[in-house]
Formats: structure tokens, sequence, C-alpha cells
């Protein structure tokens, strides 16, 4: 039996990550054995590795199939906490948030919609990919990212199709497979009990689970110094390597979530401060600002066509 050290116990932490990762289901039995403490004491770990943001929900979100098609845009607008307050009623609106950068408001919308102000980037949003976070430190992460921008040939580079789009194609999805998914949208491993109480055979739940992965993208987010240690970014690109990105900054010790609206890649990954912003100090060595000076490498060497990026400060979302 393990010693509830604190370097313990966020060694369990990253375990119960990656058995979530490959399982989002996974019983706590399961990850009682593997990380060498009772079932008490797991149950305890785990749902302070989630209460405490080390780890989220498993979530999920469904891909972009012709039925399922959401629309996402990037606005520049006058009065962005208006449209805000708006939104937050507005049942066409699946998620939106208000953020300072390029945008000042991000809209995820179940139609096409019109909004007040200059969209930057909208259209049809892709399938999710998010990164599976490697046990290094941020140090590791941007001597690793650097290496490969700058051993990167463009001529040797092969697509790997990391992104999908189902825009043309339709998926069977009914009244109860809707329902199902709202109630497990943001927490994959919710009971069964509520749904068997309103007449759901545990034979019908698990059948729907065991096609969920063909129909919706499976999210499993790692931060290991907690969510609330980081600044939530979105990083917008235009490239013809998009692939290549994904690999790059799919070193980062925290999870990044990779996306395509109409043409363009979006990231959407919460980092150290330190490695975009000065927080207002003067900054004696530019080196630090890691992220900056990437990009500006990647433009300077036509990685990347354009790049632009904003903080997000807060959001809205909707079961649906």
């Amino acid at each position: 039996m393990i010693r509830a050290t604190p370097e313990n116990v966020k060694k369990a932490y990253r375990t119960i990550y990656e058995l979530v990762y490959e399982n989002p289901r996974v019983p706590t039995a399961t990850i009682s054995r593997k990380i060498g403490t009772g079932p008490k004491t797991t149950s305890i770990w785990l749902n302070e590795a989630f209460n405490h943001g080390y780890l989220l929900k498993p979530q999920i979100r469904k891909r972009s199939y012709a039925n399922f098609k959401q629309y996402m845009f990037f606005v520049d607008c006058e009065n962005p906490l208006k449209l805000y307050l708006q939104y937050t009623k507005d049942q066409n609106v699946a998620y939106h948030a208000v953020m300072e950068g390029f945008s000042n408001l991000w809209v995820t919308s179940l139609d096409k919609m019109i909004i007040e102000g200059n969209i930057l980037v909208g259209g049809p949003v892709s399938d999710m990919h998010v990164s599976f976070a490697p046990p290094h430190s941020w140090e590791e992460a941007k001597r690793i990212m650097w290496e490969k921008v700058e051993k990167f040939n463009p001529a040797e580079y092969e697509p790997k199709g990391i992104i999908q789009t189902h825009y043309d194609e339709k998926i069977e999805w009914d009244e109860e497979d809707e329902i199902l998914y709202r109630y497990f949208k943001y927490d994959l491993r919710k009971p069964l009990n509520p749904l068997i109480k309103k007449g759901y055979t545990k034979n019908r739940i698990y059948k729907w689970l065991k096609k969920l992965p063909e129909c919706c993208s499976i999210m499993t987010q790692y931060y290991p110094q907690t969510i609330t240690a980081y600044d939530p970014y979105i990083f917008v690109f235009e490239t013809n390597y998009e692939d290549f990105i994904i690999d790059v900054f799919s070193e980062l010790p925290s999870s990044c979530s990779f996306f395509k609206v109409s043409n363009t890649l979006v990231i959407y990954t919460h980092v150290v401060r330190e490695l975009l912003r000065s927080n207002s100090q003067p900054v004696s060595n530019v080196t630090r600002l890691h992220i900056p000076l990437l990009t500006k490498y990647l433009l300077e060497e036509g990685i990347i066509r354009k790049e632009r990026h904003a903080l997000v400060d807060y959001y809205w979302r909707k079961d649906i």
C-alpha cells in the first residue's frame, strides 16, 4: 500500500489520467489495483483529481456528421458582454466565451446565425482531437518543440489526417441517443442508475456506449499543476502543415484540443503564464516567452501563413 505523500498522490493522479484516457469508464477497482491503494483511498484520490482540476471528467462532443453539424465563430464586436448575456438564453448557442485578443467573442452554435460584429473566422466545425499530455516538464516540452520546428522539412511532410470531417455523411441517431448524449456530455463516468430508473435498460445504455467512439469525440484532459494554474488560450493558424503543428503543440504537458473551423486550424490550450506573457512585469530575458517566439519562427519559415490568438476570460456552456 503506497503512502499518501504529496509526490505519491500526484503520481497517482497521473496514473488515473492514463487509465481514464484509455477507458473513460474504467472501474475504480481497476484503478485501485494499478496505483496500489484500497478502494476507499482510490475513490478519495479519484474525486480529488477531478475536484481540484488535475483531471477533467471525460467529456464527449458530437462528430461533424451532416445531422450533427455545428458552427463556430470568432468575432470582433463592440459589446461582447451584451451578447454574452444574450446568448446564455439562446438555445441555439451551445457554448460561448468572452476573450481578449484578436477576437473578443467565441460562439459555437447548432446552426448558422447572424452575429453583431465582424466575424473573423467562422464556419462548420470539424471533429475534436485532444492530445495525450506527455509526462514531461514544461522546460522539456520547450526543448522538444524547438527541436521539432528547427528540423522540420516541408518536402518530407506527409499529412496524417488527425482531424477528421464528415460534413457530407449522416449517422443514425434517434431521440434516445440524444437523451443519453446530453446525460453523459460533460461526464462520461456518470452512474447508470438514474437512467435505469427512467426506463433505460443496461443493454440499451451499453450498446450506446459501445458505438460512442464512432459518433462522438471523447475528451479526457489532464493538467499536472491543476487547470487553474494555467491561462486558457485560443490559437488560430493558417497552415498547409496542420498535422505537424498538432504534433508540436501536443508536446505541451497539459492537454490541448485541436479542431478546424472551415479550413483554419484552432488550438485550445492551457499553458503556464510565463510562456506567453509577463503579467505586466519587465521581461529582461525575452526567450522566456516561448510560444510568441515559436510562432514568430513558424511564420518566418513559412510553416504557418498567419497566426492569431486570444485569452479566454469567461465562458458559458449548455447541455445541448
